[in-house]
């Protein structure tokens, strides 16, 4: 057991603990602060964000690009884009930022905005005790006590950026969780966002490994919740890619939950269907097997036709009924696959659910249910959109929460 006692003990080297160190540090130089990290090397979430790019923020971040019971506002008011990109910039990183809004460092390497990071907790003498795994807290006389696998600490405050269950290859366990439910805190159900969807479909098989640009839509039923643009990419059991992503912060409250694509987006059911009745007469002699040739993938057409028609793929194409032509009009702007929960953190980028945003400070980030513990990051119920606005957040909450220290 150590005999110090700390200022300041912070659970988890992520994004959100490390700029709460940093700025608890800058505001009071004297702070003993030590962050406490179960991995063997701190920030190795950071390095697998953005596919190894790390887009760290986005231009066009607002509270609408978030979900969960935490409110983001008074966050993304203190802490706009800009103003994260200037704290990077004084830690020397150069930022670029696309048409799109994403931000990403100019080497477009994640290694380097963790390696700005970790020069910055060195310059400031700040202790990172790798591979010790925080099992219990309690407080007692005004401090508190944190059992790890590695022996015992003791704090004056304690902030709590252990993050989820997404990302479980670097370390995301959402073991921290389970600490601050015994601290007396509600955790709101958690579930796996930002990842591909699981869906029944005959065909989704013969479809891995092709992409297609799309409109995506979620529908609890018959009733339309969410709707994107952007390129789907096909597995042998789901759906994947940006815009399918986004859906999942909404799958868990859809009770009938199914997806539409529409690969004709822009063009409405007369012009398609005139393009469809002409490309009939052009490959009339042709296997209908070719029939979308130069339109879409060679194996999407198929599973269109076997979903219209039961002609032989070498039949001619003069042979599709209008019937037909007209049902393929319909598939093609509106083809569904019913959709599976989500519940494979393997491939999630973040969690939904966490801490009830409720009884938490969205000021300073102070627990309203224990004095002196803080809580950030991934940890609280807040989850956004790709795109930057889920590491936004992490780098934005663990600054302010070091200020507040």
């Amino acid at each position: 057991m150590t005999n110090t006692i700390y200022d300041v003990i912070i659970v988890g080297a992520g994004a959100s603990g490390l700029a709460a160190a940093i700025s608890a540090k800058r505001k009071n130089k004297d702070l003993k602060i030590a962050i406490l990290e179960a991995q063997k090397k701190a920030g190795k979430k950071i390095l697998v964000t953005g596919n190894g790019r790390c887009n760290l923020t986005n231009t066009n971040v607002n509270k609408d690009f978030y979900h969960g019971s935490f409110d983001v506002a008074p966050v993304l008011k203190r802490y706009s884009a800009n103003k994260l990109m200037a704290y990077f910039s004084a830690l020397g990183l150069v930022c670029d930022t696309e048409s799109n809004g994403l931000v990403y460092p100019h080497s477009r390497q994640a290694s380097a905005v963790l390696d700005v990071l970790l020069m910055e907790i060195k310059r400031l003498n700040i202790e990172i005790i790798c591979e010790c795994k925080v099992e219990l807290i309690r407080k007692k006389s005004g401090t508190f006590n944190i059992k790890t696998n590695n022996g015992n600490y003791v704090s004056k405050k304690v902030v709590m950026s252990c993050g989820g269950k997404a990302f479980p290859s670097a370390g995301g366990t959402g073991l921290g969780l389970d600490v601050i439910k015994n601290l007396g805190h509600k955790i709101a159900p958690v579930s796996p966002a930002l990842c591909p969807i699981q869906v029944n479909s005959s065909c989704i098989k013969s479809l891995k490994g092709i992409r297609a640009k799309a409109e995506v839509t979620l529908f609890d039923g018959s009733k339309a919740v969410k709707s994107e643009v952007g390129e789907v990419q096909f597995t042998d059991s789901a759906l994947s890619g940006i815009c399918v992503f986004n859906l999942t912060t909404l799958l868990p409250k859809v009770k009938s939950p199914v997806i539409s694509v529409n690969l004709a987006k822009g063009c409405s059911y007369i012009e398609l269907l005139n393009l469809l009745n002409d490309r009939k007469k052009l490959f009339a002699n042709e296997p209908i097997e070719n029939y979308f040739t130069g339109l879409f993938h060679k194996n999407i057409g198929i599973a269109l036709l076997k979903s219209v028609t039961d002609k032989p793929m070498t039949e001619i194409c003069k042979r599709l009924s209008d019937k037909e032509i007209k049902a393929l009009a319909n598939i093609i702007q509106n083809w569904k696959f019913e959709c599976k929960q989500c519940k494979d953190f393997s491939k999630a980028q973040v969690m939904l659910g966490g801490v009830n945003g409720s009884e938490v400070n969205n000021y300073t980030f102070e627990s309203k249910i224990v004095k002196n513990l803080f809580i950030c990051g991934e940890a609280l119920d807040i989850c956004g959109d790709c795109g930057g606005f889920n590491l936004h957040f992490a780098f934005a909450s663990g600054i302010i929460t070091g200020e507040n220290l």
